[in-house]
């Protein structure tokens, strides 16, 4: 093995470009220039497509396929997009090089005989992802792990290990997505992907939702984007397809049917990932309504269907209040909180009122108040409590009011 050296600015750039050229095919080179028109620069700086990727680094040794995997759709994933020199740059090595890895041609340069990455490349690796995901998790907004997320992350388990689609559906703001996102940060290791899908935008779209997520360009047409996509996603992901139900809301009805069907054969059959679908309680019943005609393929492959029910629930909403420095209320317990230049007083009863958000709202409207209530007591220079939580309440309350006119009935 040798350990390259990182040549001069000089040096790398006239030695990289020559054989960049030489690099990417002439697809993955057109998408490039199609990115860089689009103004996504960071992704056409990495001027391949996962499926060559996979392809390039086959002979590899499994931590350096894994490790180089991982670092590409981390870097093109627009949520912390590197740049490919700069990725480069923090680890220590040449651009001209590191390339030479991902295309498949880091060759001994005596016997020309193709060489595993060597193991200081993978230790900059390894520690750039420690801090990569360290820095993600502290970026997000606080993430509570509630019996409900916890139960989501059993899901997605479950359909790797199984290899199975796994059927997801609860209330809206039950905490779906962010549970989504953040299973997919604790267990980033190239090989789970959160795919937030749209409406109205057809079979094109779906593919083109997912693609960029798994390291291909969007760029194609749909028979080219499920041949890239059939290369670039392997048998050890989950893909996460979020709110799924979205699908069915475009303007011809057998479009939603063509969409479920191709990831069927894409997801299921071919790559034989596992595949978590999240829906709303009503997008689920819909489909379910089709389980016996157009959608029973799919959901004779999903055997295992997970309910995360109607609402928060109390186990979940204590989790977050505590999260906050808050006890849950005991249910009898009354605040009095006073309002105005003339001292209104208002009653109310916090753990009833959570309970109604749970119902009405969801998660959001709860964390929001939370949020707003510590930022009222932060002002005030004092701790946190439920009289704040309620101040915050009736100022939600009154600005939904109508506000006088003023004018002359």
């Amino acid at each position: 093995m040798i350990t390259p050296a990182t040549p001069t600015a000089e040096t790398a750039a006239t030695t990289q470009a020559p054989n960049t050229a030489l690099a990417v095919s002439t697809h993955d080179a057109d998408a490039s220039r199609a990115l860089v028109n689009a103004g996504d620069t960071v992704r056409a700086s990495w001027r391949f497509g996962m499926d060559n990727v996979r392809s390039n680094i086959a002979y590899m040794s499994p931590e350096a396929k894994e490790l180089l995997v991982w670092a590409f759709t981390w870097c093109i994933d627009v949520t912390h997009p590197i740049a490919f020199d700069d990725f480069c740059e923090r680890v220590g090595y040449a651009p001209n090089t590191v390339w030479k890895m991902f295309s498949g041609k880091y060759k001994h340069p005596e016997t020309d005989r193709l060489m595993d990455a060597p193991e200081k490349f993978l230790k900059a690796i390894r520690d750039f992802r420690r801090i990569e995901v360290s820095r993600a998790k502290m970026g997000r907004a606080k993430f509570v792990m509630t019996p409900t997320a916890k139960r989501f992350y059993q899901a997605c388990d479950l359909a790797r290990k199984s290899q199975t689609p796994v059927f997801v559906y609860g209330a809206s703001q039950i905490g779906k997505s962010e549970a989504s996102a953040q299973y997919c940060v604790d267990n980033n290791h190239g090989k789970s992907v959160n795919v937030e899908l749209e409406a109205v935008n057809g079979l094109r779209g779906l593919l083109q939702a997912v693609a960029p997520k798994v390291g291909v360009s969007p760029l194609a047409n749909t028979p080219d984007l499920i041949a890239r996509l059939k290369k670039a996603i392997t048998s050890d992901m989950v893909i996460i397809l979020n709110e799924v139900h979205l699908l069915a809301n475009v303007y011809r009805k057998g479009s939603f049917f063509a969409c479920m069907e191709t990831v069927r054969r894409l997801f299921v059959d071919h790559c034989k990932c596992g595949l978590v679908m999240t829906f709303t309680l009503l997008g689920y019943t819909v489909a379910e309504k089709e389980k016996a005609r157009e959608l029973e393929q799919i959901f004779r492959r999903g055997v295992h269907r997970v309910n995360l029910g109607d609402r928060p629930s109390v186990a979940d909403v204590t989790a977050i209040v505590r999260a906050w420095g808050l006890d849950l209320p005991a249910r009898a317990e009354e605040v009095v909180v006073k309002v105005g230049s003339r001292g209104t007083e208002y009653r109310e009863q916090p753990y009833v009122r959570l309970g109604q958000l749970a119902k009405e709202d969801g998660l959001k409207a709860i964390v929001e108040r939370l949020r707003a209530a510590s930022e009222l007591a932060s002002d005030k220079e004092v701790e946190l409590a439920w009289e704040h939580f309620v101040l915050v309440d009736l100022l939600i309350k009154k600005n939904a009011e109508t506000p006088a006119h003023g004018w002359a009935a």
